[in-house]
């Protein structure tokens, strides 16, 4: 039997069931809601130690959501992201999921049983055979059934590890809730004999998850966060912090209009049975939101610890570095829950790094509307119409703008870089940038002419040593939720709910909000805030549908020119229009559906007949 691994953040990677169930079959399998063997040897195999024990439950986190690619790990779009299906980002990789599947119009049900094997083909934003998401919660319940019988595992561990499997159950079921709406509540270890559950409807769903994430935060063994003394060893384990925050993410997007209105997004059977929605519009749902996040608030009162990464938390300390602090270290003040996948060493090849095939083959094109969102430093909005602005673009701007795109004169990779083009009628006053158009990477990830900085960090010192990991749940986006709900739910902002987005607005130096706001000015400002905060960490897209926001998906976007002169450094910039290219979105042409907002269940799940029903449009 190999040892287990000393470092958390390498368990993830091991694949450490094999070396004990490899010849014992467990029937970890990637099928949908596949049903366990009938023989309960293996199980007593498996809690016979402490060590073994623990292996299932590490196995449940090996396919938490991810969004990043990096070495020996693909997005589930191979090389795409969600955030290329908002307005924030274009994609240009041709054979992409975005690209294939949903720029051109050809997601259905029956992409949803594509195996892995097609994955170049068939990349969507959502796949079973991909996240194996299924077969991890199954692992984790057969934790908390079996755990008990552990002889060399003390009663206060056992605990713990209940609690921690709950929430991991929580987290597989928080995420594709916003994929799918209600779901199949798997419950426990389904026996060889148990008949597969039916689809449950939205309310009981939400229930559940709540449930789970209540008995963790219950348990007395469940720790509030990873201590100081186990955080090299255990960064990225459950922590109680992060269920009280799930909870708010959860029941935000319960309250959102995509499932808490007058009438459902889309007509179907799914719709009539309350499975897409809850049958009607309820305020109170918005209260819910305000009481998890009060509730969050209050406990970080009583144990310390979390908080928003401050600048004089970076290295320099300097207001965007304390943004690239806050999404991209571990173990940070900020980061609720984390996700690891890989480690970033200075032997890998270019080709090894985080996002680098991705940034430079297109996946990560910001638009001009992106780049429009972010404020300038006072608060005040940035305003083409405004000389000063126009002619000076990337002065005194939010300092997360330099952190999410690269600029014109910028230092990156330790050194001053030039993207801008040439002026077609005056090159010689507007000449190229050195880093405009040269090689495949700068011709596809310039194709909005904008280029993205975000997760495309140096290899160097920026990156050696780190583990790469995903900020599945920030403490930003808990400010930033509480204020949306108290919008909504007093039909306007108080003054509690301008500071939670003034103190998100202040750790990047950014001054706040204009006062007087009414109830959709600031709902548009919160949301503005949560994509300059969240970029491409799967943050807008869900914002997007939970919001019903289909001016968003049906107008089309832009890419900027941008020529420098080089005589006085003034700028011109001049839009162009994403619409009519090869990279153009179906729903631009043909129309939006707001059958898009949820994704299909795999049509063989559904033609199992055991109570699956199919998400309306989708039948």
């Amino acid at each position: 039997m190999k040892n287990i691994k000393k470092h958390f953040h390498l368990i993830l990677l091991a694949g450490l069931l094999t070396s004990v169930m490899s010849c014992e079959d467990l029937a970890f399998g990637n099928k949908f809601l596949q049903k366990p063997p009938s023989t309960d040897v293996t199980i007593d195999t498996v809690f016979s130690t402490a060590e073994y024990a623990r292996r299932t439950l590490w196995y449940s986190y090996q396919y938490l959501p991810y969004g990043l690619e990096t070495k020996g790990y693909w997005t589930t779009m191979w090389l795409g992201n969600l955030e290329g299906l908002t307005d924030l980002n274009n994609d240009n990789v041709g054979y992409s999921g975005v690209q294939r599947v949903y720029y051109d119009g050809n997601y259905n049900a029956a992409k949803e049983d594509t195996p892995r094997a097609t994955y170049m083909a068939t990349k969507i934003r959502f796949n079973e055979s991909e996240t194996h998401m299924w077969s991890a919660i199954r692992n984790a319940w057969i934790l908390v059934e079996n755990v008990d019988r552990v002889p060399d595992m003390d009663e206060a561990e056992k605990s713990r590890l209940k609690a921690e499997a709950k929430m991991v159950v929580a987290v597989y079921y928080a995420h594709m809730l916003r994929h799918y709406g209600a779901l199949p509540i798997i419950d426990h270890v389904l026996a060889a004999d148990d008949e597969m559950p039916p689809r449950a409807t939205l309310q009981e769903t939400v229930d559940f998850i709540i449930g789970l994430l209540d008995e963790a935060i219950a348990c007395e063994d469940f720790p509030w966060r990873v201590s100081d003394a186990d955080m090299a060893q255990w960064d990225g384990r459950m922590c109680k912090a992060g269920a009280y925050g799930l909870k708010v993410r959860v029941l935000l997007f319960a309250a959102s209009p995509l499932f808490n209105d007058n009438a459902p997004y889309a007509t179907g059977e799914a719709s009539d049975k309350l499975m897409t929605w809850f049958g009607g519009y309820d305020r109170e749902r918005w209260k819910l939101a305000i009481d998890a996040c009060e509730d969050f608030f209050s406990a970080v009162g009583s144990n310390g610890y979390f908080r928003l990464v401050q600048k004089e938390d970076a290295t320099p300390s300097e207001y965007r570095y304390a943004f690239r602090k806050a999404y991209f270290d571990r173990g940070t003040t900020e980061t609720l829950i984390s996700v690891h996948r890989n480690i970033y060493s200075a032997s890998l090849s270019a080709g090894d790094l985080v996002l680098w095939n991705a940034l430079r083959w297109g996946g990560y094109c910001p638009t001009k509307e992106y780049f429009d969102m972010f404020p300038m430093a006072n608060g005040e909005d940035f305003d083409w119409n405004n000389p000063d602005h126009a002619a000076h673009p990337f002065t005194d701007r939010d300092p997360r703008l330099s952190e999410t795109f690269i600029l014109d004169g910028d230092i990156y990779q330790g050194r001053t870089v030039g993207v801008t083009e040439a002026y077609p009628s005056d090159p010689e006053n507007y000449p190229a940038g050195r880093d405009w158009g040269i090689g495949a990477m700068h011709t596809l990830s310039l194709k909005t002419g904008l280029a993205c900085r975000k997760w495309g960090l140096d290899r160097g010192s920026e990156l050696s040593g780190h583990v790469i990991q995903w900020p599945h749940l920030r403490i930003a986006e808990i400010y930033l939720s509480y204020a949306e709900a108290l919008n909504e739910y007093y039909g306007g902002p108080n003054a509690t709910a301008y500071d939670m987005v003034n103190q998100v607005r202040a750790r990047v130096g950014v001054g706040g909000l204009r006062q007087g706001m009414t109830q959709e000015e600031f709902r548009e400002a919160v949301l503005r805030e949560r994509a300059c905060e969240f970029g491409f960490e799967e943050v807008r897209f869900f914002d997007l549908i939970r919001w019903k926001m289909e001016d968003k998906f049906t107008t089309p976007l832009h890419g900027l020119h941008v020529y420098k002169n080089k005589n006085d450094g003034s700028y011109i910039c001049e839009p162009f229009s994403l619409s009519g290219t090869d990279r153009e979105r179906s729903w631009w042409k043909g129309g939006f559906s707001s059958i898009w907002y949820l994704s299909a269940f795999p049509m063989d799940e559904i033609n199992k007949g055991y109570g699956l029903v199919q998400n309306p449009g989708w039948e």
